[in-house]
């Protein structure tokens, strides 16, 4: 499995969201969250904490119906292409620092199944790239005029 996430621009004190796009391997599929039930592994996106960005709680698409062959119950699972909203707020007050570019690290921990067996969990990496923008430019780049 593979997930990518597209760079994201926040202005100082700017809430904005990220989208992190999973792709599941053909003939898989993977325990949705909330998992059916609670001893399931359910799939799971968490994020460091960092000093310049706070990381809301992850928005699950809701999982679709799968049985196993064999067994008498559905699994709620994703399949193909899952993407998974979380919301960011670039911290700050001032605004007055210069822009900047940080990484969001992340795991999107899962567990894959086929038609026959579901595999031991695991995870794979997840990196955002987010842009940090000042408020107003810092004072180095402005004229200053005189009334004089």
């Amino acid at each position: 499995m593979t997930a990518t996430a597209r760079k994201v621009i926040l202005t100082a004190g700017q809430r904005g969201q990220v989208e992190v796009v999973a792709t599941i391997r053909k003939g898989f599929r993977i325990k949705a969250n909330p998992a059916s039930q609670p001893f399931l592994v359910p799939s799971l996106l968490e994020f460091e904490a960092h000093e310049r960005v706070a990381v809301g709680s992850p928005k699950y698409p809701p999982g679709e119906p799968y049985r196993l062959r064999g067994t008498t119950e559905d699994l709620s699972v994703y399949a193909g292409r899952l993407s998974i909203r979380v919301p960011v707020t670039a911290r700050g007050g001032s605004g007055t620092e210069s822009p900047d570019d940080v990484v969001l690290v992340g795991r999107l921990r899962y567990q894959a199944c086929n038609e026959e067996v579901c595999l031991r969990p695991s995870s794979v990496a997840v990196l955002v790239a987010v842009n940090l923008r000042p408020l107003r430019p810092p004072a180095a780049h402005l004229t200053k005029y005189s009334t004089e």
